[in-house]
């Protein structure tokens, strides 16, 4: 069953990209020579499909079948020629069904925002910061925060996109401390101004600390992985766009190796920038991964739910 639904999302993907590539044939352009407006942005819904399974070593397993829904909101202003601050604000959830009949979900949302030092032409380095709440399967929460910085860089057709940061809870109904360093690579390539394909890796390392006396820290791993195709209307304001994403959190102290994959669907209405590329070198290009919201984290899925 997972691998039929994994060949129909591999399906719309690429029946995605033929679609833009035949729609919006014209010549690749290099980033815009200058700042056309100060202020722009763009606003995402989308949905999918969600399957997450936990692996209790030598023990089994559970399976999850979900469907997520979730929305962003990002604005970009220029300060001046070569400076620039971005606004973020991001939710995500997902209802899921257990083999047993019963229902449950995970939750998150995220706010932040990015100031950068920006040649549209070459290259950005900026700081980024963002403060936000998780939630798993039984109703727990508990809010965390994460600082880091970022870099671009831009060639022809290539952005390069690399971040490194660390994410911590503030606090927490779990009775302990999480935290995770994390770093992130992400590429694009415009096969023409209006469309897009994006590949994304990133790893974390956290540990879980327990407030508890003689209690001792455990450690986990997560790696997240994606692909996307975005097409935009060369006659309108919207875009369209189809993704995979997967994402593997392991636990040995635990002994738990928790595996999420999820196929999803979205619209965007952008505000002020004429093309996908234009919104990548002069607009609201960046955006914040967070370990601890991910859908595999401890937060979310972890043994301690």
């Amino acid at each position: 069953m997972m691998s039929r639904k994994t060949c129909v999302g591999a399906i719309g993907f690429f029946a995605l990209a033929s679609v833009g590539h035949a729609a919006d044939l014209q010549p690749v352009l290099k980033a815009p020579a200058a700042v056309d407006q100060q202020a722009t942005g763009y606003v995402e819904v989308y949905t999918g499909w969600a399957r997450t399974t936990i692996d209790f070593y030598g023990e089994g397993s559970e399976r999850f079948n979900g469907w997520a829904l979730g929305g962003a909101g990002r604005g970009n202003y220029w300060l001046n020629s070569g400076m620039s601050v971005q606004v973020d604000a991001q939710a995500e959830g997902t209802s899921y069904d257990d083999k047993n009949g019963g229902h449950s979900s995970t939750q998150s949302y995220l706010v932040g925002g990015h100031w950068s030092w920006r040649n549209p032409q070459q290259y950005l380095f900026g700081l980024f910061g963002a403060v936000g709440d998780s939630g798993g399967l039984f109703g727990f929460s508990a809010r965390h925060g994460l600082i880091g910085g970022e870099a671009q860089w831009y060639w022809q057709q290539f952005t390069l996109y690399a971040q490194v940061g660390y994410d911590t809870t503030i606090n927490s109904a779990f009775g302990s401390d999480i935290n995770a360093w994390f770093l992130r690579g992400t590429g694009r390539y415009f096969i023409n101004p209006n469309f897009l394909i994006e590949g994304t890796v990133m790893y974390a390392n956290g540990n879980i600390d327990f407030n508890c006396g003689g209690c001792s820290s455990v450690d986990f791993q997560t790696w997240t992985w994606g692909v996307k195709g975005e097409w935009r209307l060369a006659t309108a304001p919207f875009s369209v766009f189809a993704k995979y994403q997967g994402s593997e959190t392991k636990n040995d102290d635990f002994e738990t190796k928790v595996t999420d994959h999820r196929v999803l669907f979205g619209l965007k209405l952008h505000l002020g920038d004429r093309s996908l590329q234009q919104t990548d070198r002069a607009g609201a290009t960046l955006d914040i991964v967070s370990p601890l919201a991910n859908p595999t984290s401890p937060l979310m899925f972890g043994p301690q739910n």
